[in-house]
Protein backbone atom coordinates (compact mmCIF):
# COMPACT_ATOMS: atom_id res chain seq x y z
CA UNK A 1 0.00 0.00 0.00
CA UNK A 2 2.89 2.39 0.77
CA UNK A 3 4.47 1.77 -2.66
CA UNK A 4 1.15 2.62 -4.34
CA UNK A 5 0.98 5.97 -2.50
CA UNK A 6 4.54 6.82 -3.51
CA UNK A 7 3.83 5.91 -7.13
CA UNK A 8 0.58 7.90 -7.07
CA UNK A 9 2.38 10.98 -5.71
CA UNK A 10 5.14 10.60 -8.30
CA UNK A 11 2.62 10.40 -11.16
CA UNK A 12 0.65 13.33 -9.73
CA UNK A 13 3.84 15.41 -9.45
CA UNK A 14 4.84 14.56 -13.02
CA UNK A 15 1.35 15.45 -14.28
CA UNK A 16 1.46 18.81 -12.46
CA UNK A 17 4.88 19.59 -13.93
CA UNK A 18 3.72 18.61 -17.44
CA UNK A 19 0.63 20.82 -17.07
CA UNK A 20 2.73 23.75 -15.88
CA UNK A 21 5.23 23.32 -18.73
CA UNK A 22 2.40 23.09 -21.27
CA UNK A 23 0.46 26.13 -20.02
CA UNK A 24 3.25 28.54 -19.10
CA UNK A 25 3.67 31.58 -21.34
CA UNK A 26 6.77 32.22 -23.45
CA UNK A 27 7.54 35.20 -21.20
CA UNK A 28 5.79 36.27 -18.00
CA UNK A 29 6.18 40.01 -18.56
CA UNK A 30 5.00 41.14 -21.97
CA UNK A 31 5.17 44.72 -23.24
CA UNK A 32 1.52 45.73 -23.88
CA UNK A 33 2.64 48.16 -26.61
CA UNK A 34 3.72 45.16 -28.71
CA UNK A 35 0.04 44.13 -28.91
CA UNK A 36 1.01 40.47 -29.30
CA UNK A 37 2.79 37.60 -27.57
CA UNK A 38 5.38 35.09 -28.68
CA UNK A 39 3.97 31.56 -28.72
CA UNK A 40 7.18 29.84 -29.77
CA UNK A 41 10.40 30.03 -31.74
CA UNK A 42 11.87 27.46 -34.09
CA UNK A 43 15.57 27.55 -34.98
CA UNK A 44 17.25 25.64 -37.78
CA UNK A 45 20.87 25.69 -38.88
CA UNK A 46 21.69 26.28 -42.56
CA UNK A 47 25.37 26.24 -43.63
CA UNK A 48 26.63 28.14 -40.58
CA UNK A 49 23.71 30.56 -40.52
CA UNK A 50 20.40 30.20 -38.69
CA UNK A 51 16.75 30.52 -39.63
CA UNK A 52 14.76 31.86 -36.67
CA UNK A 53 11.00 31.50 -37.10
CA UNK A 54 8.87 33.39 -34.57
CA UNK A 55 5.25 32.35 -33.99
CA UNK A 56 3.09 35.15 -32.61
CA UNK A 57 -0.45 35.60 -31.40
CA UNK A 58 -2.01 39.05 -31.27
CA UNK A 59 -3.82 40.16 -28.15
CA UNK A 60 -7.58 39.79 -28.27
CA UNK A 61 -9.25 42.85 -29.72
CA UNK A 62 -5.96 44.37 -30.86
CA UNK A 63 -4.76 44.14 -34.41
CA UNK A 64 -1.32 43.61 -35.77
CA UNK A 65 -0.03 46.54 -37.81
CA UNK A 66 1.98 45.14 -40.75
CA UNK A 67 2.94 48.69 -41.86
CA UNK A 68 5.06 49.23 -38.73
CA UNK A 69 8.72 48.23 -38.73
CA UNK A 70 9.33 44.73 -37.37
CA UNK A 71 12.86 43.62 -36.53
CA UNK A 72 15.11 41.69 -34.19
CA UNK A 73 17.58 43.70 -32.17
CA UNK A 74 20.71 41.77 -31.15
CA UNK A 75 22.81 42.24 -28.02
CA UNK A 76 25.36 44.07 -30.19
CA UNK A 77 22.68 46.52 -31.37
CA UNK A 78 22.32 45.09 -34.87
CA UNK A 79 18.81 45.38 -36.33
CA UNK A 80 17.61 42.54 -38.56
CA UNK A 81 14.45 42.75 -40.64
CA UNK A 82 12.38 39.63 -41.39
CA UNK A 83 13.34 37.62 -44.44
CA UNK A 84 9.79 36.23 -44.63
CA UNK A 85 6.47 37.29 -43.18
CA UNK A 86 3.30 35.19 -43.03
CA UNK A 87 0.02 36.50 -41.69
CA UNK A 88 -2.95 34.20 -41.19
CA UNK A 89 -6.35 35.06 -39.77
CA UNK A 90 -7.85 32.00 -38.15
CA UNK A 91 -11.32 32.13 -36.61
CA UNK A 92 -11.00 35.78 -35.64
CA UNK A 93 -7.51 35.51 -34.14
CA UNK A 94 -4.43 36.82 -35.85
CA UNK A 95 -1.33 34.64 -35.94
CA UNK A 96 1.59 36.36 -37.66
CA UNK A 97 4.72 34.31 -38.29
CA UNK A 98 8.08 35.95 -38.94
CA UNK A 99 11.24 34.34 -40.27
CA UNK A 100 14.71 35.85 -39.78
CA UNK A 101 18.13 34.95 -41.21
CA UNK A 102 20.80 35.34 -38.49
CA UNK A 103 24.52 34.80 -38.24
CA UNK A 104 25.92 32.75 -35.36
CA UNK A 105 27.27 35.94 -33.69
CA UNK A 106 23.73 37.39 -33.71
CA UNK A 107 22.29 34.29 -32.08
CA UNK A 108 24.95 34.07 -29.35
CA UNK A 109 23.44 36.77 -27.12
CA UNK A 110 20.16 38.30 -26.02
CA UNK A 111 17.56 38.97 -28.74
CA UNK A 112 14.55 41.29 -28.65
CA UNK A 113 11.74 41.50 -31.15
CA UNK A 114 10.62 45.06 -31.90
CA UNK A 115 7.04 44.93 -33.09
CA UNK A 116 4.25 47.54 -33.24
CA UNK A 117 5.30 50.03 -30.53
CA UNK A 118 6.86 47.54 -28.09
CA UNK A 119 9.62 45.02 -27.49
CA UNK A 120 9.34 41.32 -26.70
CA UNK A 121 12.18 39.21 -25.29
CA UNK A 122 12.98 36.55 -27.87
CA UNK A 123 16.09 35.07 -26.23
CA UNK A 124 17.51 35.94 -22.83
CA UNK A 125 20.43 33.49 -22.40
CA UNK A 126 23.98 33.74 -23.71
CA UNK A 127 25.47 31.19 -26.09
CA UNK A 128 24.36 29.32 -29.17
CA UNK A 129 21.71 26.62 -28.93
CA UNK A 130 22.94 23.13 -29.84
CA UNK A 131 21.25 22.17 -33.06
CA UNK A 132 22.03 18.98 -34.92
CA UNK A 133 23.18 19.58 -38.48
CA UNK A 134 20.19 19.85 -40.79
CA UNK A 135 17.92 19.74 -37.73
CA UNK A 136 15.82 22.23 -35.84
CA UNK A 137 14.80 23.07 -32.28
CA UNK A 138 11.53 24.53 -31.01
CA UNK A 139 11.48 26.71 -27.90
CA UNK A 140 8.44 27.65 -25.82
CA UNK A 141 10.33 29.94 -23.42
CA UNK A 142 12.85 32.76 -23.91
CA UNK A 143 15.44 30.83 -21.85
CA UNK A 144 17.47 29.21 -24.61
Amino acid sequence: MRVQKILFLAVLGAACFAGWAWLRPYAWRVDPAARCQIEGVEISEDHGFYWVEVFLKTNEGEGFDPTRAVMIETAAGREIKPADFHFAAQAGSESPRLKFWLESADLAGRLELRINDGKLVLKSNEGLPRIARSGSLRFTSHHW
